[in-house]
């Protein structure tokens, strides 16, 4: 997991070519002008999911999300969302692995989690070694709109 701003980015992470074009469209905020749903930017290796969404009040236990196919680099674009972090390795999957839509969950205690704070500009880079609970409040609950870019892990 990597958490970071845009402009910090590319001297953290050394990249390939699918990850670098998901940046450049983050810097070029290709995005904007876009209303929420799926964003083309180069077929099934690299595209855009713009949501907006009301974070959730963190609960005891949370639902994780991993991929297998996909690296996931989530974008805050307006508001504020705690992404909780957890290694996938020990986990049980609760809901077994959607091949169709890249997507397994766990639910998980939160103790032992390390919970990232995001706000606008920042983001996480996230790997499939790297289970998630996105969507969450930071203090109390509220709006949110951000991106998450699905680079494909090999291409």
């Amino acid at each position: 997991m990597i958490v970071s701003d845009l402009a910090h980015l590319p001297t953290q992470l050394k990249t390939n070519s699918a990850l670098d074009q998901a940046i450049e469209f983050l810097r070029q905020a290709g995005w904007q002008g876009h209303a929420d749903g799926t964003i083309p930017i180069d077929g099934a290796r690299v595209y855009g999911l713009l949501q907006s969404h009301t974070t959730r009040v963190q609960p005891d236990a949370v639902r994780f999300e991993g991929h297998y196919k996909y690296i996931d680099i989530q974008y805050i674009i307006e508001g504020e969302e705690t992404i909780f972090w957890t290694p996938t390795a020990g986990l049980t999957p609760t809901v077994p692995y959607d091949d169709t839509q890249d997507i397994w969950f766990s639910q998980v205690s939160r103790q032992g989690t390390i919970a990232v704070a995001l706000s606008r500009g920042q983001l996480v880079v996230l790997f499939p070694e790297d289970a998630h609970a996105p969507m969450y409040c930071v203090v109390a609950p509220s709006r949110v709109r951000k991106l998450v870019i699905k680079v494909m892990v090999s291409s």
